[in-house]
């Protein structure tokens, strides 16, 4: 990569464009969540219900990515970001005009397989360009912006909803998803050249899938990698109940708790870039694992000691939450780093994979029979027990993963 392109891969507005459409998801989710009482209460039904408006969103996350990944490795990345943004829009605007939580939750299934789209493709598009240090460093970088998304969302959700109808929230989604798109009309550059791109047969995608899924290199990284980030979910899933419903705060207070939680993905981000210069994307990936832990056990602790203080609770969701910052970006980065022929297709299926881990992590939530917090604290120390032992089950020869220092 000579100079030039290496200036273009890091320039700033690449990355925030990228950043962008990476962060669909979470506007998509936080921006709304302060209303779910107010929408339970339109529609007559409990917040936990409106609630499963979220695991939703992450089944049309799972289930889309696997449509964009061969796409995009057999026409290019940007002919699919049309699609996939252009139905954002529309069923955004749905979403506003959803009559009843039965339209709602089949338009967020919608607006969530047009906005993986993003997803996918900003992630091939940093493999298309750059190696496995670089892509951990940019991912990094990506989520030190997109910390950002779960503090100003939910605080405009909230500004919106004192003045206007919920529906207002959808609406300026839907004025995203048009600017978003224009921005990537114009300013968003193909990445991966026609001479390089991977054709799949239709009726063969399955059997890529499967394929990729059965080696071992791609699996257990892959897996080990979604238990741990699919924890925030989780979080997100139930952090209104937590926060509105369970500990009886006002949805202001909500919006501030909500908005720490989120800066810890920017410190631990920071601290990820810093680090990922002294020591192996594997051992840092370990070391984000349990960060997390930590944090579980805290919240166990005040979940079956009858003991819910918002202290420590605090603390510990601050951890289980930022260590998704070192997990994260060299999960991904591990696991892109051996598919650079179907960066597209690998990265759907791990895109898939991590929106189901967070859906299947958001019906055990709806299904076990304790308390907000006690669900919290089993569901978490589940994925994280299992994302730890996957660490630890020989991912990859450790001399594979590079010492990434200067």
């Amino acid at each position: 990569m000579d100079d030039t392109q290496h200036a273009r891969a890091y320039s700033r507005g690449w990355l925030l464009l990228l950043t962008l459409l990476t962060a669909f998801s979470s506007l998509s989710t936080d921006m709304y969540l302060p209303a779910l009482p107010i929408i339970a209460q339109e529609y007559g039904v409990t917040t936990q219900h409106v609630a499963n408006t979220l695991a939703a969103y992450f089944l049309g996350l799972a289930c889309g990515q696997l449509f964009y990944g061969p796409l995009s490795d057999r026409f290019g990345r940007k002919p699919p970001l049309y699609f996939g943004l252009a139905l954002y829009i529309v069923a955004s605007l749905c979403c506003a005009l959803a009559p009843n939580e039965t339209v709602l939750l089949i338009c967020r299934v919608f607006q969530a397989l047009g906005g993986c789209a993003g997803v996918v493709i900003a992630r091939a598009a940093i493999r298309d360009r750059l190696d496995i240090r670089e892509s951990a460093q940019v991912f990094s970088s990506m989520l030190l912006v997109m910390g950002l998304a779960p503090v100003l969302a939910p605080a405009f959700g909230v500004l919106l909803i004192q003045y206007f109808h919920w529906s207002s929230i959808f609406y300026l989604l839907t004025l995203i998803g048009v600017l978003t798109l224009i921005l990537v009309h114009l300013y968003f550059q193909e990445t991966l050249p026609v001479d390089k791109r991977h054709v799949v047969p239709f009726k063969r995608i399955l059997y890529s899938y499967l394929k990729l899924f059965q080696s071992p290199t791609f699996s257990l990284p892959m897996l080990a990698g979604a238990c741990s980030y699919g924890i925030i979910y989780c979080y997100l899933s139930a952090s209104s109940n937590l926060f509105i419903d369970f500990l009886g705060l006002s949805k202001q207070t909500f919006v501030y708790l909500f908005a720490i939680n989120a800066f810890s993905l920017i410190v631990f981000s920071s601290m990820n870039k810093r680090l990922i210069r002294s020591f192996t994307v594997y051992q840092l990936f370990k070391g984000g694992c349990f960060i997390q832990l930590s944090g579980i056990v805290m919240i166990n602790l005040c979940a079956w000691l009858n003991f819910p203080n918002l202290y420590v609770i605090m603390l510990g969701l601050f951890l289980l939450i930022g260590g998704i910052g070192i997990t994260g970006p060299n999960s991904i980065a591990i696991v892109l780093h051996s598919q650079s022929s179907q960066a597209g297709l690998a990265s759907a299926l791990m895109g898939c994979v991590q929106f189901l881990t967070g859906f299947v992590m958001g019906i055990i939530l709806f299904f076990l029979p304790f308390n907000i917090l006690q669900n919290i604290s089993l569901t978490t120390l589940i994925a994280i027990t299992i994302s730890l032992f996957l660490a630890y089950q020989n991912i990859q020869d450790r001399a594979a993963y590079p010492t990434l220092s200067r």
